[in-house]
């Protein structure tokens, strides 16, 4: 069994704070954005649609690659970490 090291703990609980904060914030920010947009309000429903049609132009093997880049880092984030810890 290892040792109990404060640091190591301070650090896992950050973590999960900052990310269960964060995916708070999120959520709820989607959530009153799209109940924004589904008021009938001109100029934020122009925006909405305009958010929406750029999001189906968008292209698909742009998006994958993108998509890629961003597993490749997160990937080498991982094994960053992992070497740290070890």
């Amino acid at each position: 069994m290892q040792s109990f090291d404060l640091f190591h703990f301070y650090r896992f609980l950050l973590t999960v704070l900052v990310t269960v904060y964060g995916s708070i914030r999120l959520t709820l920010f989607i959530w009153r954005w799209q109940g924004f947009a589904g008021r009938t309000q001109g100029g934020a429903m122009l925006l909405y649609r305009y958010f929406v049609v750029l999001l189906l132009r968008a292209r698909f093997r742009r998006f994958l690659f993108e998509l890629c880049t961003i597993g490749g880092l997160a990937a080498v984030l991982v094994l960053l970490i992992l070497w740290h810890w070890r």
